[in-house]
């Protein structure tokens, strides 16, 4: 498939800086925080998290977990979550 295939499949869209993407942040990171008691640390990374700039409207989410842990270790209660 070529790059122009893909692009018309899946359209990148951006648009402008938008105050609800910090919401939505913030109601994600409290999700997975109850979710999750184990996460050391929650971020809000990627465009949506630097104002000013225009961004795809999806909002990234680093979710850091204690070193030994993985993935696997929280695959129930991520599931749970959707």
């Amino acid at each position: 498939m070529s790059l122009e295939e893909l692009w018309q499949l899946f359209p990148i869209f951006l648009t402008e800086h938008q105050v609800d993407w910090e919401e939505w942040y913030l109601e994600e990171e409290s999700l997975l925080k109850k979710s999750l008691p184990c996460i050391e640390r929650i971020s809000h990374i990627g465009s949506t998290a630097i104002p000013a700039i225009w961004a795809k409207p999806i909002i990234d989410i680093l979710v850091e977990v204690p070193k030994g842990t993985g993935l696997g270790d929280y695959k129930d209660s991520i599931i749970k979550m959707i």
